[in-house]
C-alpha cells in the first residue's frame, strides 16, 4: 500500500476528519487533504509521524478497529492490541518500514519487571475436588483458565505451573482485557515464588515466533520461566492445550488446525486423571530441548558471553558500542584495574584469561556497531560493553576509544572476513542481538534489569541472522564500502588525537 492508502483506511476506519487530524498533529488541513489524495508523499519530518501514529493509536480502540487494520497491514493482532505497541507500529507502517524484528526489539529494550495487580482476573466460583468440568468455545475456554487462576490463587506453597498450548489464540485475543489480566497474574504468581515450565507451540512462520516472543518477553524476563521446544517437525492437523497445577488442578482441549477455537475444554481436579494429564504432559516434555536461558548475575553473564564467542562459526552481532572481542587486550586489563569489587575483579582476570586464549588473528564475523563522536566519548557518554550489567558501568575515553578503533582497524586490514559496520545515526533503541551461525542468538536487555537472553532454537536464530544480514546489506560493508569504512575510523581516529 502507498502512505495516501494506509491513511486514507485507517482514517475512514476512525472516522476522523481532516480537520480533527490536523488539530491533532498541528498542521493546515489543506496538508492532511494532500496527502490523503497523494499528492503529497510520506512526510519527511518523523515526529510527524510519531504524532500521527500517536492520535491513530488512540482512536483505534475497539476489536473490530484492531483486527481491520491488523487483517489490512498483514500483521498478527498481538501487535495492534496495545496501544503503546500499535503507536510503534503504526510508524513504521506510515513509514513504510514494517520489518517485524524491527518492531519487536524497539519494545523488547522497555520491559520491565512491574509489580502485579492483586485483582486481576474476574472472580470464578471454587471448584469441587474429583471433578470433571467442560467448557465450550472461546469464552468457555476464558471461564475455565479464570477458575484455574482462582485455585491457583489459593495455593499456598509455590510450585512448578506447566504450560503447552500451541491451539489458535483466538480465545485469547479477541478479549485483550482478559490476556492482559492473565498476564499479569502470571506475573503475581511468579513474584510470590512459582515458576513455569513451558512448552513453545510448533513455529512455522516468522510471525508466529514473534508473537510468541512478544507474548511471553514479559514472563521470561523474571528468569522463572523455563522454556522448550520440540525439535522435530510435527503434523500441522492436530493441536492441543495444557495447563496443568500438578496434583491439583488442570485444563486440557484439542482442536484441529485452522478451526478458530477447541471444541471443547475439560477442567478437571480428579487425583488419577490429574496423573495421566501430567505424565502426558511429561512425556512430551522429554522429547524437548531448552529453547531460552536468562542470565541476569554478573558471573553468569560472563559465562554466557564467552561460551558464546568460544563456539566455532560465523558471527554476526549489533551492538550499542564497540564489541569486547576486538578490544585490545590493553584496554581490558585498563577496565579491570578500575574496579573496586573483589568479585568484579576477578570476573574481569576470568574475561582477559579467555579473550587471551582467543585467536584474535582471524575473526569470522559481522560487527554491526554505533560508532560514537569524538564529543560523544570526550563527553564520557560512550559504555565499554564488557562492563554492562555490573554495578558501575565504565566509559570511554578518547584515548581508549582511539586505541580501541586502532585495532578493529589492524583487524580490517589483516582479517578479510572481519566485517566492521558503523552505524551513526542517533540511538533510537538500547537493547543488543548476538547471533552465532547454527547455534545460538543473544538477546541482550540493557535496561533494568539488565538481562540476556540465550535463545537456542534454530528457527528464531535464523531469523534473528536474517535480520542483521539484511541491516548489514543496507549498510554496505564490502569493496568500497569496506575502504569508506577504514578512511571513517581513521578520521575519527584523527579527531580523537587531536
Amino acid at each position: 500500500m502507498q502512505f495516501y492508502e494506509k491513511l486514507l483506511f485507517i482514517m475512514n476506519l476512525t472516522q476522523t476528519q481532516n480537520k480533527e487530524l490536523a488539530q491533532a498533529i498541528q498542521v493546515d488541513p489543506s496538508i492532511i487533504s494532500r496527502l490523503r489524495n497523494g499528492k503529497r508523499g510520506v512526510p519527511r519530518n518523523p515526529e510527524l509521524l510519531r504524532s500521527m501514529a500517536l492520535y491513530f493509536s488512540e482512536r483505534c480502540n475497539t476489536e473490530y478497529q484492531r483486527r481491520a487494520l491488523a487483517e489490512t497491514a498483514g500483521v498478527k493482532r498481538i501487535i495492534t492490541a496495545k496501544r503503546s505497541q500499535l503507536s510503534d507500529f503504526l510508524f513504521h507502517w506510515f513509514s513504510g518500514n514494517a520489518d517485524g524484528v524491527e518492531r519487536f526489539m524497539r519494545t523488547f529494550e522497555s520491559l520491565k519487571i512491574e509489580e502485579a495487580a492483586s485483582n486481576v482476573s474476574s472472580y470464578s466460583p471454587p471448584i469441587s475436588s474429583k471433578g470433571n468440568f467442560i467448557y465450550y468455545g472461546n469464552e468457555g475456554k476464558r471461564a475455565a483458565v479464570r477458575a484455574l487462576y482462582q485455585q491457583l490463587q489459593t495455593r499456598q506453597e509455590p510450585c512448578t505451573i506447566c504450560i503447552l498450548a500451541d491451539e489458535t489464540d483466538d480465545w485469547l485475543m479477541e478479549d485483550y482485557d482478559f490476556t492482559a489480566s492473565m498476564q499479569a497474574g502470571l506475573l503475581g504468581c511468579l513474584q510470590r515464588g512459582f515458576e513455569i515450565c513451558h512448552i513453545i507451540p510448533s513455529i512455522y512462520t516468522g510471525d508466529q515466533i514473534l508473537e510468541s516472543l512478544s507474548r511471553w518477553m514479559p514472563l521470561y524476563i523474571t528468569g522463572k520461566v523455563h522454556a522448550y521446544f520440540y525439535p522435530h517437525i510435527r503434523d500441522r492437523l492436530h493441536r492441543h492445550t495444557i495447563l496443568l497445577l500438578p496434583g491439583q488442578i488442570a485444563l486440557a482441549s484439542h482442536s484441529m488446525s485452522g478451526q478458530t477455537s477447541s471444541y471443547a475444554s475439560m477442567l478437571t481436579t480428579d487425583p488419577r486423571l490429574l496423573q495421566a494429564i501430567e505424565a502426558e504432559f511429561q512425556d512430551y516434555l522429554s522429547l524437548c530441548r531448552p529453547m531460552l536461558n536468562t542470565y541476569s548475575q554478573p558471573r553468569n553473564l560472563l559465562q554466557c558471553v564467552v561460551n558464546f564467542h568460544a563456539a566455532h562459526g560465523f558471527c554476526i552481532q549489533k551492538l550499542l558500542s564497540l564489541s569486547g572481542v576486538t578490544a585490545p587486550l590493553e584496554l581490558i586489563d585498563n577496565t579491570i584495574e578500575q574496579r573496586e569489587d573483589a568479585e568484579l575483579k576477578d570476573l574481569g582476570e576470568i574475561y582477559y584469561q579467555e579473550m587471551e586464549k582467543q585467536d584474535r588473528s582471524h575473526y569470522n564475523m559481522i560487527e554491526i556497531v554505533h560508532l560514537a563522536s569524538a564529543e560523544q566519548v570526550r563527553a564520557g557518554t560512550v559504555p565499554i560493553v564488557c562492563t554492562y550489567g555490573t554495578a558501575k558501568r565504565l566509559y570511554y575515553t578518547p584515548e581508549t576509544y582511539a586505541l580501541h578503533l586502532k585495532n578493529i582497524l589492524h583487524i580490517m586490514e589483516t582479517c578479510e572476513t572481519y566485517h566492521f559496520v558503523p552505524l551513526e545515526e542517533p540511538l533510537e533503541q538500547e537493547s543488543s542481538i548476538m547471533v552465532k551461525e547454527n547455534n545460538k542468538a543473544l538477546l541482550v536487555h540493557t535496561s533494568e534489569p539488565f538481562t540476556i537472553f540465550e535463545i537456542s532454537q534454530p528457527e528464531i536464530v535464523a531469523l534473528y541472522r536474517e535480520y542483521l544480514l539484511r541491516l548489514a546489506e543496507k549498510q554496505g560493508y564490502t569493496g568500497i564500502h569496506r575502504t569508506r569504512i577504514k578512511s571513517r575510523l581513521r578520521e575519527l581516529i584523527r579527531e580523537l588525537q587531536s
